[in-house]
């Protein structure tokens, strides 16, 4: 699991702890609806859509450090614009999983700051 912890360092730093914690609650929490619409735009093959989800997400686990949540975005989006199902599925899968483990490290450093 890759975390740019100096990135979220640098966010409390920038932010102060009370505005960079709640940023990082609604990057979460808006990472979650991306995954969730990610997810159903996959189910309805709809693979501009899950690229442009995936770009989305890309872009906010980059802003918060989450290197290994980027990366298995942009396989998800590989894989869409692949057309093959079987490794959609499969991507999204390690992301949602990525996705959890991501989350956890970023609680657990918001934790430790505060």
């Amino acid at each position: 699991m890759r975390l740019d912890s100096e990135r979220l360092a640098d966010m409390f730093v920038d932010l102060g702890e009370v505005r960079a914690s709640h940023l990082i609650v609604l990057s979460i929490d808006r990472l979650e609806s991306l995954i969730d619409g990610l997810h159903l735009a996959a189910s309805q093959i709809r693979p501009g859509d899950c690229v442009e989800l995936t770009a989305q997400i890309r872009a906010l686990g980059d802003s918060l450090g989450m290197i290994s949540l980027s990366s298995a975005a942009r396989n998800v989006s590989r894989a869409s614009q692949s057309g093959d199902q079987v490794a959609v599925a499969a991507t999204l899968a390690r992301l949602k999983r990525v996705a959890v483990r991501s989350f956890r490290l970023a609680e657990e450093l918001q934790h430790r700051s505060g």
